[in-house]
């Protein structure tokens, strides 16, 4: 799973903070002790080596190597001394490496208090003069103070525990970063769910019952769900039951017109075949009304069942292409790939119907609406794509993506005659995006408008397969 932006710019953001300021603390507080450990050497050098290395070489001359052996234990393990001489032989028979030959060969050259360079503890050396003339050197290695080593150890060390460092701070940020970006994800979820008709997605209770400003947005948010809910629910009920009520008058009427129209005279029947029209169309807007107020109840309205694509879409053409022929269009499927999408065969034939109808309506006359149905995996979804072409004037570019919004009618089909009531579509929209599908439209380049209506499928069984090839069928 991609982490959104938000999340990966909490983070950052608090990692590169965190991280700058525990290394500047770390790096000022290593710098203190550097400097204080190298003081207290120096201070330890000045007062005593002189004094140490004189001692050790009377011990030696006047008594015993194990003498001065004994003399260097006593110092404990914080400490340890070797004696030299000036050609890098120890006096109690342990053997110097080369660097530390090199150190000696230094150090016998006066007999100030030396300190070597190097990686690791502490070390001094300081040239002295025993009771015989001879010279010796008094080699000193001291234990580091705690937290000494840190700053103490090559690049590669180094750079260890500078990632030691951001590793520890990062899965701190980590933390900080989710508790304060996966609330506002949520947030982001749960209004994308009512966006796209869920009006029952509310906030969890568990970020509700804090005390600080995202409790509070979260229980404005769901607030304000649940007003938007309440208000969505009273609307569909009332255009229902509007709905209902109208139709049982208009019933009526249609029978008192077909009563009259059978008593007239002749010259009346134009007026009455007006009346029965226009009941006829306030018979289908009260159809669709109750549509719509059903889709906006949600799916659990229309049942779901699994519906062969290739054969409903067969069925609607040949209904569709005989209703053309009255006015000389005709509807043809040009390819038919047979799928199962899982949804309402009733609201189905419904969405795709309205489009269809759509189509013969605005193609030109003696023209063609051609509809197909393919197959398509580009996105890694398998879905029926389902386009239905007309040769008609087009819709303006900027009024596209309005043709599917309720009693919408393009500017230039205004007109009854010619622009419908303007829900056939909506409906359309409503129906495609409740079985989690998309509709749109756009201009061909050769003239006319293209529809196109995407449905997620199942698999079918070979068992499953419709009894047609699914080769071009001509309604």
């Amino acid at each position: 799973m991609v982490m959104p932006k938000l999340f990966w710019k909490i983070f950052l953001w608090f990692w590169g903070a965190m991280l700058i300021v525990n290394c500047a603390i770390l790096f000022s507080i290593l710098s203190f002790r550097s400097v204080s450990e190298q003081n207290r050497f120096k201070q330890f050098a000045q007062s005593m080596m002189s004094l140490q290395a004189r001692k050790a070489a009377e011990i030696y001359e006047s008594q015993s190597p194990k003498a001065l052996s004994d003399y260097f234990r006593d110092f404990g393990q914080d400490t340890h001394f070797s004696l030299y001489r000036p050609d890098g032989s120890d006096v109690l028979g342990t053997p110097a490496d080369g660097t530390t030959r090199l150190w000696i060969s230094e150090a016998a050259q006066d007999e100030k208090t030396h300190f070597p360079r190097h990686y690791g503890p502490p070390l001094m050396l300081q040239a002295t003069t025993g009771p015989s003339g001879a010279k010796y050197i008094l080699f000193s290695e001291h234990a580091s103070l705690p937290f000494a080593h840190l700053i103490r150890g090559g690049i590669g060390t180094q750079i260890l525990r500078l990632l030691a460092v951001a590793l520890a701070v990062a899965m701190v940020c980590l933390v900080l970063a989710h508790y304060i970006a996966s609330p506002i994800l949520h947030l982001q979820s749960v209004s994308r769910r009512i966006a796209t008709g869920d009006l029952t997605a509310r906030v969890r209770a568990r970020l509700t019952r804090g005390r600080d400003e995202i409790a509070d947005l979260s229980k404005d948010f769901n607030l304000m769900a649940e007003q938007i809910e309440t208000l969505l629910h009273s609307q569909s009920q009332l255009l229902q039951a509007i709905s209902h009520e109208m139709r049982s008058p208009l019933a009526r009427l249609t029978l008192a017109v077909g009563l009259a129209k059978a008593a007239s005279i002749p010259e009346s029947d134009g007026l009455f075949e007006r009346i029965e029209t226009e009941a006829e169309r306030i018979e289908q807007m009260l159809s669709q009304l109750l549509i719509l107020a059903r889709l906006d109840r949600g799916a659990t309205s229309f049942p779901r069942t699994p519906v062969e694509l290739s054969l409903l879409l067969s069925d609607i053409v040949s209904d569709a292409s005989f209703e053309g022929s009255a006015t000389r269009r005709s509807v043809i499927l040009t390819h038919a790939d047979p799928c199962l999408v899982d949804g309402s065969d009733a609201l189905l034939r419904s969405a795709i119907e309205n489009v269809i109808r759509n189509a013969i309506r605005y193609t030109r006359e003696s023209s063609t609406v051609e509809v197909s149905l393919k197959l398509d995996n580009t996105a890694g979804q398998d879905l029926a794509v389902i386009h239905v072409t007309d040769e008609g004037p087009g819709v303006p570019s900027a009024e596209l993506s309005q043709i599917f919004k309720p009693f919408y009618r393009v500017s230039s089909a205004r007109e009854r005659e010619t622009g419908g009531i303007g829900l056939g579509l909506a409906i359309t929209d409503r129906a495609v995006h409740l079985y989690q599908g998309s509709v749109s439209a756009r201009n061909r380049s050769e003239g006319g408008l293209d529809v196109e209506i995407r449905l997620p499928v199942f698999p079918i069984l070979p068992n499953q397969l419709p009894p047609t090839d699914g080769d071009l069928i001509n309604a």
